[in-house]
């Protein structure tokens, strides 16, 4: 099982010259915040860096554009993320970059991951089982205030293209189908996938072997190599028209390597401009004159706030245009591969034509080809080759037979129900100290099933939900334990005595080691030992006098993701 730990979080908004550093305590941390005091864009920030967008985000903190950076541990193995717009980039403590990529599903997913220790595959609406996006990862380990509080796993966006996640999600994070499983799971989905491709080339043989069967004829009569004009004339048009093909990838590759040359050099231009740009905004800041003369002309000028900024703004535009020519770049390389892909197959092609030209045009022997012995090597070789492939079947039908054997194992009835009984009875005791009493059996029958109350013992149900999981995973799973997220647990005009029982609550029940981060307009007189971040100025989250140093921070990895 891999322990995620968050260290830090920073925020930047170059639109806003503003930014935000936040240091997490190990245990616990709790932001308080008035309503507008950007208490939850804060919060949600955390996981959206991981790729894992909250339910809700307000339009004004999209349009800042703000790129954020969590530094955090997996195993007290450190890291640092950074997300800017639909790009991520993992970087190692000492800023070296691991890797970058851009897309959610198809290209972080796999990467965090890795990373994270997650086997989880669920089913696509199309019927393939795929890595599901990060918010997938973290649903058991966030509630936000916008969604959570209205319904169990409801906290990240877009979670509706899977069928059923609630039920996969439980099923996976409480360790009823733990990594093992779903590792099986791939494996017997990839022997029964590359099964059934032998079995349709099995098919396919057994098809051309008959066809070639049905086709004999005995032929007793000699036959001579002028004979054979008609054939000779057609294997010629067929090189010819192949050699077309190939002059026209020829031309795709000429004008595709063109661009490629025509981009390297844009690159390299716009980073020895980057650096020199770096280069001036590091002598602005650091030197103490207000005024600096051209060393060429001997012209004076203001080293003032506005022309560093100026700079920041030429920086800003200089690493747009690179980003843009690199996927520009990576574009065409893709093209190039398809291109060069095309022209070794018609490559293959012409040279099998040619060595069956090479053949009737020299000293040739077709007679042989119409003997017997010919007809005998053929079937040989479609018996041999019948016979590889079924070998190959009964190892891939092995394959699925042990991963089948080892699903198998982890659906453990009495295991099951264990885990089943383990968070009905938390949930129980949470439900009474969170004083809601009148839940259905039902409810405690189901990992995921969400609280049938209403008005201000929702939120309440919701909690004893969230923490009695979250104990279930800690005590059960063998995949991933992250920080637990909480916004505003205080839900629906809660009254006095409910919101002090609520807070104390939620600081008091996080299972042993794993780390939490709660956010709330107050404390309600809660005690507990962790770290308080307060909030205070009204739509102010993001401090211009912090903007240098978290500059500083990012600039840096922004340079190594170029």
């Amino acid at each position: 099982m891999k322990n995620l730990r968050f260290q830090s979080l920073l925020l930047l908004s170059k639109k806003e010259k503003a930014a935000r550093k936040i240091a997490f305590d190990p245990k616990a941390t709790v932001i308080l915040g008035e309503n507008d005091t950007g208490k939850s864009s804060l919060i949600k920030a955390i996981y959206a860096t991981f790729g894992a967008d909250p339910a809700v985000v307000h339009p004004d903190w999209k349009s800042l554009g703000v790129t954020s950076v969590v530094e955090f541990d997996v195993d007290d193995v450190p890291y640092r993320l950074l997300r800017s717009s639909n790009i991520f980039a993992l970087f190692a403590q000492d800023g070296t970059k691991l890797w970058s990529v851009s897309g959610v599903t198809s290209n972080l997913a796999p990467r965090l991951a890795e990373i994270l220790g997650i086997e989880l595959r669920m089913q696509s609406r199309e019927g393939e089982f795929v890595i599901p996006p990060p918010a997938y990862f973290f649903s058991p380990f966030y509630v936000d205030q916008d969604a959570g509080w209205q319904r169990n796993w409801n906290s990240f966006a877009s979670m509706q293209q899977f069928e059923k996640y609630r039920q996969s999600l439980a099923l996976f994070h409480a360790g009823i189908r733990p990594n093992e499983y779903y590792a099986a799971q791939a494996a017997k989905i990839e022997a029964d996938r590359a099964k059934a491709e032998l079995s349709k080339e099995r098919d396919a043989l057994g098809r051309a072997a008959k066809r070639l069967q049905v086709g004999r004829k005995m032929l007793v009569f000699d036959l001579k190599p002028e004979e054979f004009g008609d054939r000779i004339d057609e294997l010629t048009r067929r090189a010819s028209a192949l050699r077309e093909k190939q002059d026209e990838v020829k031309v795709k590759l000429a004008a595709l390597y063109s661009t490629r040359a025509m981009l390297v050099e844009q690159i390299n231009i716009a980073s020895a401009s980057l650096a020199e740009l770096d280069a001036d905004f590091a002598f602005l800041r650091k030197s103490p004159d207000a005024e600096i003369a051209c060393p060429t002309c001997g012209t004076l000028h203001q080293n003032d706030f506005m022309n560093k900024f100026s700079l920041i703004a030429d920086v800003d535009a200089c690493r747009s245009f690179l980003l843009e020519s690199r996927q520009e770049l990576d574009g065409v390389e893709q093209q190039i591969d398809v291109e060069k892909q095309r022209f070794g197959s018609f490559a293959q092609d012409i040279d099998a034509i040619e060595g069956v030209l090479n053949e009737t045009k020299g000293d040739v022997r077709l007679r042989d080809i119409l003997e017997s012995e010919s007809e005998r090597l053929v079937d040989e070789a479609f018996t041999d080759e019948r016979r590889e492939i079924d070998l190959a079947v009964g190892e891939r039908e092995g394959a699925a037979e042990a991963a089948s054997a080892v699903m198998k194992s982890y659906s453990d009835r009495k295991r099951e129900k264990s885990i089943k009984d383990f968070f009905a009875d938390k949930l129980h005791r949470f439900a009474l100290h969170l004083e809601v009493p009148t839940l259905p059996d039902s409810f405690f029958k189901s990992l995921y099933a969400n609280p049938p109350e209403t008005g201000s013992d929702q939120p309440r149900a919701l909690l004893a939900y969230y923490y009695a999981f979250a104990h279930t995973v800690w005590e059960y799973s063998s995949a991933l334990t992250a920080p637990l997220v909480i916004d505003s647990p205080v839900q629906q005009d809660q009254d006095p005595a409910n919101a002090e029982r609520i807070m104390q609550f939620a600081v008091d029940n996080v299972p042993k080691g794993m780390q939490l981060i709660l956010g709330s307009v107050r404390l309600h007189n809660a005690s507990y030992a962790g770290r308080r971040i307060e909030l205070v100025d009204k739509r102010r989250l993001l401090r211009a006098e912090e903007f240098d140093a978290v500059h500083q921070k990012i600039e840096p990895l922004l340079n190594r993701l170029l």
